[in-house]
């Protein structure tokens, strides 16, 4: 395979399009496709050594000390390696990558995870968005808000974030041995996630026997703490940090909360339909598309602490067999539609297509 694919990202943050674009590239690679990536921040959170599973990453420096460096180092790395496809991820990386091909003339494929974009990067992203050659979105909702704005000029399709299936047979099984109903969430403690309405959500139901067990990057911040600490939830909340391996709590969990205000397609919530988990979660523009018709839990109002806990409580009174019935519905529906084999096949299908200047057309560029 001579095709050479760059992938630009704005760094290794552990967060849902990081995890996609490592998938994406690990599978290329072990396709025979020549695969770069140039991360524009030198920040890793993935427990991943990279040249151990044949991916070539540069990362730059910090820009504010190295602007002049990183300049030189990312312009050489792009002309030494000659690519036929970039792919960018992250909104930043997009913006640098449709200057780069005003130079180096290569097919841009620009990613979009979200269905929103931050006003600081609204116009220099709305000025370039003609270098584009094509864009894809993982869920419709981001598709339908970029292309009603006018954000993009280049036509757009969706494909759907990969995920990986558990590796147990029956994962939930473990969760009879409970004595106290656990919760799962996962996400790093940024603003859009909105942890201040699911600790307050807690506090309402803290006399019930449960836990919430929360993986995500605190930032060194000392909030979270202090407001579990007023609330008196501290038997309730568990914040365990950081985590590259999730599969042993999604396992051991019997539901899977989260409170967003902010979301594109949500691989936490893929991933925990995937273990048979049913769900709640706030009713926005991603997650709302994705349990709107697979009846795997409960949408929530966001910011609204008190059907939160409502909704929890409905899902902690249930019997095993209910809750199981209601994850079973999301397992099979990330099966059909999120298998990692579909979802690689119709990468590897647009990428070689633009590759091969083939697609003339969005509509030659959707699943067949």
């Amino acid at each position: 395979m001579d095709t050479k694919v760059l992938f630009i990202v704005s760094g290794f943050r552990k967060g849902g399009a990081e995890t996609q674009l490592i998938k994406i590239a690990k599978f290329l690679v072990t396709a025979n496709y020549c695969v770069r990536i140039i991360s524009l921040k030198p920040i890793n959170d993935f427990n991943v050594d990279f040249k151990k599973v044949g991916l070539d990453v540069v990362f730059l420096k910090d820009w504010k000390r190295n602007p002049g460096t990183n300049l030189s180092l990312l312009l050489k790395s792009v002309e030494a390696f000659k690519p036929n496809v970039v792919v960018a991820f992250m909104f930043v990386a997009i913006i640098f990558a449709r200057f780069l091909k005003m130079r180096y003339r290569f097919r841009l494929i620009s990613t979009i995870r979200t269905p929103v974009i931050s006003n600081k990067w609204c116009t220099l992203f709305k000025l370039t968005s003609h270098w584009d050659d094509i864009v894809v979105y993982n869920c419709h909702k981001s598709k339908n808000n970029f292309e009603k704005r006018k954000l993009v000029k280049r036509g757009g399709l969706v494909i759907n974030n990969a995920i990986s299936l558990p590796k147990k047979a029956d994962d939930q099984m473990s969760a009879l041995a409970n004595t106290q109903f656990v919760w799962v969430c996962m996400a790093h403690f940024v603003p859009e996630k909105d942890y201040i309405t699911l600790f307050k959500a807690i506090a309402l139901i803290k006399h019930r026997n449960f836990r919430v067990d929360i993986l995500g990057n605190l930032f060194g911040q000392k909030w979270p703490f202090q407001m579990i600490k007023e609330l008196q939830v501290e038997d309730c909340v568990n914040l365990l940090g950081l985590k590259t391996d999730t599969e042993p709590y999604l396992s051991n969990a019997d539901g899977y909360v989260q409170s967003s205000f902010l979301e594109g397609m949500s691989n936490a919530i893929l991933e925990a339909m995937a273990h048979n988990k049913p769900i709640i979660a706030s009713r926005v523009d991603g997650i709302e598309e994705l349990l709107h018709n697979t009846n795997c839990g409960f949408l929530f109002k966001q910011g609204d602490a008190k059907e939160l806990s409502e909704k929890m409580m409905k899902v902690m009174e249930m019997s095993f067999q209910e809750r199981q019935s209601l994850g079973l519905v999301g397992k099979r529906h990330v099966e059909t539609n999120f298998s990692e084999d579909k979802v690689f096949k119709h990468w590897t299908s647009v990428i070689d297509q633009l590759a091969d200047n083939k697609a003339n057309s969005i509509t030659e560029l959707l699943p067949k």
